[in-house]
């Protein structure tokens, strides 16, 4: 049966080994097609193929059920339950979700997931409210937690795994070891790891050295005895089972008559198994097992067109990633000062400091999927005198809130949190947009929060935040920087926290823009100036705490209508800030926020899908602002008429 014709995974079962190979084959082969075309994660579902075959072959995935960690390598299960006639679209609009996702198939993906170390826990939450719901022979359905080596190393992996083995639940871990997250898996788990892989040889001395012990005149009936003394000395992989998990491993993931045996071997044993799989990062696919970090994730093969910000490129041809220019300052740093360290969660490349890393890699410090470990770290270090930048997505930060709080802020040390990804990220969808931060960190006392429009702040607000020696948050978008937008540094006001910056002039109205919503701000305002005549004065607002209330106040004293524009939820973000101060100031102008809607946002092909989506593009600025502002306006001019 061709892949094709698979509408659901019950069709496996009745599959014999052959047919089950040429099926891996099929679904690589289908994956490099698919995924080269839309862009998304090669390397971790090239790996995973024959796990996801075997599991749906030895499990009905309707009864039990089965959670993927991160779930970026779920795309092969995706094909198999009645999906792959749309792989087409995946990570389009209105397409597949390049992650597991509840609404897209209520029946098979249990968790909506984009985050490391949440499926052992979410899978043990499952087992025991599915406990005493089975009848008859096969009892409780089981819970099955997959998860990959980087993300077993996650603290809150552990922790689930404990109160797993305590209640004994009816609980499956597929532990997918590659030695790879997005770069190379790091920490002292790796290492253990690497031992347990480097055993399988052991295992077949222990499994000898059992059946021969088993045949000595009086030592049959201490067999069991002895072979504990000789796990706990040989076997590294013992450590789970005293936590009271069942462990079986490692094996050979690729061999789909092993890891289909080794399943139902597993389905006999009681209370919570780890079933331990060696698989290749991108196997069948000779770039991405060559080079695993950079297939990881792919791009697509065609760009999707930009709908926005065209003529400003046209305008200001150049441009240059914020998270080029985020490492290429970090080196710079790191040579004039000595005290600058970099860490960063397991995402060395995703944050640009590569080179940092390679230049000085005595400061440099990648903890792994850990941000909480990363976060209180750099509080640590900053206590000790130095000057740590947390490198961070803004969506992964939200990991570590009570760090934030706790070792950071509330200590008043100087750390520099650089979110990159702080906004809406296109095809990543809604476990990954960075729409959250400017509201769930201005409520701590202390922090400043900067949002650069183009690379000249980037660089100062880095170095600023450095030089103020408190907590700092730096925000930038998923995209291109302009290289400069507005005048040359030497020209800008000081980036004295709280102080905004005039980008333009105009007497009907004005718009308070943040980071880089100013250029599209700047974008709108020329387009209303020559298509309608009227004329608002913006300004790069540069900060959210503190706003620069000075600036807030003469606006709303000298213009009846005022607006905010930010790549950020409408609760609790920017314009929230902006509408707070003027309650404090009783000040009551007509304000209009144009921000990211109150709801969750799917994933698009591109970022600027999303901004026209969420009316944050220059077209819809334009539009929106006329609706708010035309009546007030047209009103104005009949009163001066008059």
């Amino acid at each position: 049966m061709h892949l094709s014709q698979i509408q659901s995974p019950e069709v496996l079962k009745d599959m014999n080994l052959d047919q089950l190979e040429v099926l891996c084959r099929e679904m690589r082969s289908a994956l490099v097609e698919k995924v080269l075309d839309s862009g998304g994660h090669l390397g971790s579902n090239l790996g995973v193929v024959e796990l996801v075959v075997a599991l749906h072959r030895a499990f009905d995935l309707k009864r039990d059920r089965i959670v993927f960690d991160v779930s970026h390598q779920c795309y092969p299960h995706k094909m198999l339950t009645g999906r792959y006639a749309r792989f087409d679209t995946l990570r389009k609009t209105g397409g597949l979700s390049g992650f597991c996702n509840r609404q897209e198939s209520p029946e098979y993906d249990m968790l909506t997931a984009g985050h490391a170390g949440t499926a052992i826990s979410f899978a043990h939450g499952l087992a025991e409210g599915m406990r005493g719901s089975g009848r008859g022979e096969e009892g409780d359905p089981w819970s099955i937690a997959f998860v990959g080596d980087a993300g077993f190393g996650a603290g809150v992996s552990f922790e689930g795994l404990t109160q797993a083995a305590e209640s004994k639940a009816r609980m499956l871990v597929i532990l997918n070891d590659n030695e790879w997250s997005i770069a190379k898996s790091v920490g002292a788990l790796a290492r253990y790891l690497s031992r347990i892989r480097s055993s399988r040889t052991l295992n077949k001395v222990y499994e000898r050295l059992h059946n021969l012990a088993g045949k000595l005149p009086g030592v049959g009936a201490r067999i069991d005895e002895l072979g504990e003394v000789i796990r706990h000395v040989m076997i590294p992989g013992h450590v789970f089972e005293e936590l009271g998990v069942n462990y079986i491993g490692p094996l050979d993931g690729h061999d789909i008559e092993l890891v289909t045996t080794s399943l139902e071997r597993a389905r006999r044993l009681e209370g919570p198994i780890l079933l331990h799989f060696l698989t290749e990062k991108g196997r069948g696919y000779a770039p991405a097992a060559a080079d695993p970090e950079r297939a990881h994730g792919v791009a697509p093969t065609a760009k999707v067109p930009s709908p926005i910000a065209a003529e400003a490129r046209a305008r200001v041809p150049e441009r240059k990633s914020y998270t080029a220019i985020f490492g290429d300052e970090m080196c710079k740093l790191g040579k004039e000062d000595a005290r600058v360290q970099a860490i960063t969660a397991g995402m060395c490349s995703g944050t640009g400091l590569n080179a940092f890393s390679k230049a000085f890699p005595d400061r440099f410090h990648d903890t792994g999927i850990t941000e909480q470990h990363a976060v209180a770290m750099a509080g640590g270090l900053a206590t000790a005198g130095k000057r740590p930048v947390v490198a961070i997505y803004s969506t992964f930060l939200q990991r570590a809130y009570d760090q934030v709080f706790q070792e950071v802020a509330l200590q008043r040390e100087s750390v520099i949190f650089a979110m990159d990804r702080a906004g809406l990220v296109g095809q990543d969808g809604p476990t990954h947009q960075g729409l959250y931060d400017l509201a769930y960190l201005r409520a701590f006392p202390g922090i400043t929060q900067a949002s650069p429009r183009d690379g000249v702040d980037l660089r100062r607000m880095l170095r600023a935040g450095l030089e103020r020696g408190r907590p700092w948050a730096l925000r930038w978008p998923r995209g291109m920087a302009l290289a400069c937008l507005g005048p040359e540094a030497e020209m800008r006001p000081e980036l004295e926290p709280g102080t905004a910056e005039r980008m333009r002039i105009g007497k009907h109205g004005a718009v308070l823009a943040l980071g880089a919503m100013v250029e599209n701000a700047l974008l709108a305002a020329d387009m209303m100036a020559q298509q309608h005549g009227i004329e608002l004065e913006v300004w790069d607002a540069r900060f959210s705490k503190p706003v620069d209330t000075g600036v807030i106040a003469d606006l709303a004293r000298r213009h009846k209508w005022l607006a905010t524009v930010e790549e950020h939820s409408e609760q609790g973000g920017f314009g929230s800030a902006v509408l707070e101060t003027l309650a404090d100031l009783n000040l009551q102008p007509q304000v209009h926020r144009s921000a990211v809607p109150d709801r969750f946002v799917e994933h698009m092909s591109s970022r600027d899908e999303q901004l026209e989506l969420c009316k944050l593009s220059p077209p819809a600025l334009l539009a929106a602002w006329m609706d708010s502002i035309a009546p007030q306006v047209k009103h104005s001019a009949q009163s001066s008429v008059q």
